[in-house]
């Protein structure tokens, strides 16, 4: 009984440390990587939206097909990959449409089409979307999938544009839909836990945790951030996307694509990732550029001739505009500039107008 009343009494003095009267001081609100750079509404639109297209059906199964055909995952077979494009094709097609009303009104002040985006991240949330069978190639998409689509949602909540009523409802979805993901990340052995796919999970939880302000989802992904950067070696170059040979410098982009805006996010919520590791992210950034650059110095280190082709394709360029307009480097420009802009779903869209045009 004695143990028992010190118990309570120790308890006590762990939970009520504070000066009475004084409030528990809750944790900061985390931040958009989209802060100040969207169109922002001086008031939220409730409005019903006059020229909305009809919500495509809810996906629910996600069932890819593997394209690869050598050991390496450098080869692929058109065949194989025609027929995952097929079947994946649906939720790709949502993803894009919602992007392109997102930016329509975040870059450009359409309230009309950011009700209708609004409207279809609603009805997907309700229908449960993404949220049932998958394959292995299926589960790589629907990381992919989610991560476009939350990225698009935060784009459009810092338009003012999404009530609070509206808000909870798409962030529990997105919570319930990226469990799975996070419980796959912490327990399976294979090598794409610690690849490229690892970085772009980390960039979902962190999208995630900032729309249900859920720091502990956020700080998941920021570790994925670090275990990503301790792999980037002092010449600059991720070994595990190295083993890619001849697709090599096109995965080292695809993995900035999730490290430098992982890296956004740490900045505009206090925490300083691009410095992190003795500034590790500026060292892959400039051994990628230099293989952009002189694509023979990468086929120099993974033994094989690189897959590379100009202009660059979107999921290989949308890393470079978010770090440009931290890092302004003129190799970016030169290698940007015939292409901008650069638009890429699964970081949300336009990352030109994003991120090279402040609004606020």
């Amino acid at each position: 009984m004695r143990k028992q009343l010190l118990a309570v009494v120790l308890v006590m003095q762990l939970v009520v440390p504070m000066a009475a009267g004084a409030q528990p001081v809750p944790p900061p609100v985390l931040v958009s990587p989209f802060v100040g750079h969207v169109h922002h509404f001086a008031t939220s639109a409730a409005t019903t939206p006059t020229d909305c297209k009809p919500v495509p059906p809810v996906v629910r199964d996600e069932i890819g097909v593997s394209y690869y055909t050598d050991a390496n995952h450098s080869i692929i077979d058109p065949k194989l990959q025609a027929e995952n494009n097929a079947n994946l094709q649906p939720g790709r097609d949502y993803l894009k449409a919602l992007v392109t009303m997102v930016d329509a009104a975040a870059l450009n002040g359409d309230a009309d089409s950011g009700a209708c985006a609004l409207l279809w991240l609603q009805t997907w949330a309700q229908g449960g979307a993404l949220e049932g069978t998958v394959n292995r190639q299926g589960a790589f998409e629907d990381k992919w999938l989610l991560t476009g689509i939350s990225l698009s949602y935060l784009k459009l909540r810092e338009t003012g544009l999404v009530v609070p009523s509206a808000a909870a409802p798409i962030a529990t979805w997105l919570e319930g839909a990226t469990d799975r993901i996070r419980t796959d990340y912490d327990t399976s052995t294979d090598s794409y836990t610690k690849n490229n796919h690892a970085y772009w999970a980390g960039l979902l939880l962190a999208a995630v945790g900032i729309a249900a302000n859920d720091r502990d989802r956020f700080n998941w992904g920021l570790s994925k951030y670090r275990m990503g950067i301790n792999e980037i070696t002092p010449t600059g170059i991720l070994p595990n996307e190295m083993d890619r040979k001849d697709r090599a410098l096109h995965y080292h982009c695809f993995a900035l694509d999730a490290l430098v805006l992982l890296a956004e996010i740490g900045e505009v919520n206090g925490i300083d990732l691009y410095a992190e590791d003795k500034g590790a992210l500026h060292r892959l950034v400039n051994r990628t550029i230099a293989g952009l650059q002189d694509p023979a110095s990468f086929a120099a280190l993974a033994g094989a001739t690189q897959d590379i082709k100009f202009p660059l394709a979107p999921d290989e360029a949308a890393w470079m505009e978010v770090y440009q307009s931290r890092f302004p480097l003129p190799a970016i420009d030169a290698i940007l500039k015939p292409q901008r802009p650069v638009i890429y779903d699964r970081n949300g869209g336009d990352m030109t107008d994003t991120f090279l045009v402040k609004r606020s």
